[in-house]
């Protein structure tokens, strides 16, 4: 089985973000290969994850049911590989289905599914602050309309979304939206541009945008897909870099406290500049800003290991587990300490589900047995075995 179609079938069995033409993929595949050995266990967890999916929660219990019994009819057992190198680990971490099959039984609970199928946001301290100075608690507003003179706001589903009577008033006048860490929230601006914004983020926007321009402020790490518009390009202002966009996807990661800032671009064509040089970026490249000597760096990524958190889980490639926990630290708004600094350095690649209990998380890089964590609220202490 190729690597590709392994990432996609884990990544639909655990509850993952997946492109109907990968579904279609999968499903092409396990046609021309039935009858194969052990691929009806696949089939059968396929099927079983999509009634998953279909079915209210309510009917929960009986779809687990159902794939339990699949998988018990075949007592196949799937495990994580770990690999070695040097110094450095690198774990392959799967949560929900893992890609190898080995030959122990395999039981119930080594399926891997919660029984809180999706971590419940921090959203209650989200907060939207008006051109007024008004602060609103977003999370009392949910399935609620705001309205700002002649521009409504919409809260849904985790998602503020902006639109204006034809009679909008050309007045600029700036909305903030701010998002604590643990939490995430999206929002749809008044010319249709969508941003997914992460914890610990805020941007600064206009109601209308007024001119032949548009332009926001930014603070964190948020996902853009810009609307079209060839007569006002996007520009976003983060730091001492401004990024010109006239219609694209791509990824921003620009917290005050790092040193660096990155953007990595998906789809489309931006420019970026500090005011002194000019950077330009196709897809599937990243430009590396540094703060300290004010010169950007330009490389060719794997664009998912930078965008995937917006679809529900993380993915990372030879990533410390230092940079790991960062990440992860402003998610489920964790103090990270070490006991012993050599641990920092360990490498990881894999992906994990961004809405897991962080207790789930951490046991998954406890199993390469060199780790071990003790959390105590909110505190992570990290030491090796």
């Amino acid at each position: 089985m190729s690597d590709k179609i392994h990432e996609i079938i884990a990544a639909y069995l655990a509850g993952e973000c997946v492109l109907e033409e990968e579904r279609q993929e999968v499903k092409r595949w396990l046609r021309e290969h039935a009858g194969e050995k052990d691929i009806e266990l696949l089939q059968g967890m396929f099927r079983s994850s999509r009634l998953m999916r279909e079915k209210a929660v309510c009917r929960k219990e009986f779809v687990l049911e159902r794939m339990e019994k699949e998988v018990q009819r075949r007592q196949r057992m799937r495990r994580i590989r770990w690999y070695y190198s040097g110094v450095a680990v690198v774990a392959v971490l799967l949560v929900g289905c893992v890609l190898i099959f080995g030959r122990s039984g395999l039981k119930p609970e080594d399926l891997d599914i919660p029984v809180d199928l999706v971590q419940k946001m921090n959203v209650s301290k989200v907060h939207l602050k008006l051109s007024t100075g008004e602060m609103i608690e977003l999370d009392k507003y949910q399935g609620m309309m705001i309205r700002e003179d002649s521009v409504q706001i919409t809260n849904f589903d985790y998602m503020l979304k902006y639109s204006y009577d034809t009679v909008a008033s050309t007045e600029v006048r700036y909305d903030t939206l701010v998002i604590p860490r643990g939490s995430e929230y999206s929002i749809v601006l008044a010319d249709g541009t969508k941003v997914f914004l992460n914890a610990s983020s805020e941007i600064y926007y206009p109601v209308v945008f007024p001119g032949d321009k548009r332009e926001v402020g930014l603070k964190g790490e948020a996902y853009f897909e810009v609307a079209k518009d060839e007569h006002r390009p996007f520009f976003v202002q983060t730091g001492d870099v401004r990024i010109r966009v006239l219609g694209t996807s791509f990824n921003v990661t620009s917290y005050p406290e790092h040193e660096k800032i990155e953007t990595t671009l998906e789809q489309g064509r931006i420019q970026i500049t500090n005011g002194k040089e000019q950077v330009d970026v196709v897809p599937g490249k990243q430009v590396v800003y540094d703060k300290k000597n004010s010169q950007f760096k330009m490389r060719s990524v794997d664009t998912k290991l930078y965008t995937s958190w917006k679809d529900g889980y993380y993915k990372f490639e030879q990533m410390t587990l230092e940079e790991i926990m960062e990440t992860l630290s402003l998610w489920y708004d964790l103090n990270v300490f070490y006991v012993n600094a050599e641990v920092k350095s360990l490498e990881f690649t894999g992906r994990l589900r961004r809405y897991d209990r962080v207790e789930g998380l951490l046991r998954k890089f406890e199993q390469m047995n060199l780790v071990e964590f003790e959390l105590n609220g909110r505190n992570v202490m990290i030491r090796k075995k």
